[in-house]
This record gives structure tokens, sequence and C-alpha cells, in this order.
């Protein structure tokens, strides 16, 4: 509360009380939140910690989710996601690409220019690199694309192959709601 110049504090202690009351409650909720937040710091830095050290294994013939290469052989980066699916670089990007926002998809691009940029110069350094490597793969692999969300969001997509085997079997599939069988 603002006071005049004179004032006998009989006159305000009721007000000044209230306000006190009010600040030191405001102040108990920020130490609660302080305290939550100090809590989940600690959980997210121990959960880096395990993640650091993590190890995936996988088959010497483990062949990519997409395309069905053998992705030892294949010559390009991989990915072994913790649902157990391998998938090679470039079929994860495609794959993903379509789901990123713009912003993020901008980002992609300009990661993928500068990696070839600092190659190509011949004068890039192992720890630049990796940290474009380490936020592009944040980007296009920070969830597998079979297990989460993208597959959520792909659920109204036809299957891509739908077409193909319409096609061949010279007609188009329709389903009948109301006995559920499809027919050709």
């Amino acid at each position: 509360p603002f006071l005049p110049d004179f004032a006998q504090i009989d006159q305000i202690k009721d007000e000044i009380c209230e306000a006190l009351t009010s600040y030191s409650s405001k102040i108990e909720g920020f130490l609660k939140e302080m305290s939550e937040c100090d809590h989940t710091c600690d959980e997210l830095r121990s959960e880096i910690s395990r993640l650091r050290t993590h190890r995936m294994e996988m088959k010497a013939n483990a062949r990519c989710a997409f395309t069905g290469k053998e992705v030892i052989s294949a010559g390009e980066p991989f990915y072994v996601f913790p649902s157990g699916y391998v998938i090679l670089e470039s079929a994860l990007k495609r794959e993903v690409l379509p789901y990123l926002n713009e912003k993020q998809a901008k980002r992609v691009a300009e990661l993928e220019q500068e990696m070839k940029r600092e190659m190509a110069l011949g004068r890039h350094s192992e720890s630049k690199y990796n940290a474009l490597q380490g936020e592009l793969d944040g980007l296009i692999a920070a969830e597998c694309p079979l297990t989460g969300s993208i597959m959520v969001e792909s659920i109204d997509h036809p299957f891509p192959d739908s077409e193909e085997i319409s096609d061949a079997r010279g007609g188009s599939a329709s389903l009948d709601p109301s006995v559920g069988i499809a027919t050709v």
C-alpha cells in the first residue's frame, strides 16, 4: 500500500498484514514450483546420463524397415530405435520430413547444407560436425516413425501399395460397412 506523507502505522496495519500474507503465499507457491522444477531437472539429468551409456544391439543382417536393404552394407548412416526398428537415414528423412513443421523442415535443409559445406571445404572440426549431426538427429530421429506420433498422424493416409493392389486385380476395392467385408 502507498502511504501519505504523514500517517500512523495503526491506521494501515491491517492492509500491511494482508499484503504481507499475500506476498508470503505467493512466495511459498513459487518455492514449491521451483522445487518441482529442480526435481524434474534432476530426473532429466539422470535420464540423459543413462542414455549416454545406453547401447542398442541389432543383428548383423538387420534390414531397413522401409527399404528392406541390409543396413550394414547400404553404405549410409542408419538409426536403431528402442522399438527394435532399424532405418536407413535417407529412408527416415523421406518418411519424417512430411510431418515436420515448416520451421523444422527448413532447419533440416540448413543443417544438411552446412554439413555438406563443412565436408567439401575439408575444414570441418569433428566437434562442430558432431553438433550439427546431433541437431539433425534430434529433428529426424526424435522418435521411431513406426511406433511414435508420426504413425498416429498417418493413420488417415492410405497404405502405399493399396493402389497397386487395386490396379493389379483390375478393379477397385470397396468395403460394405454393414457386413464389414471388403469386396473387389
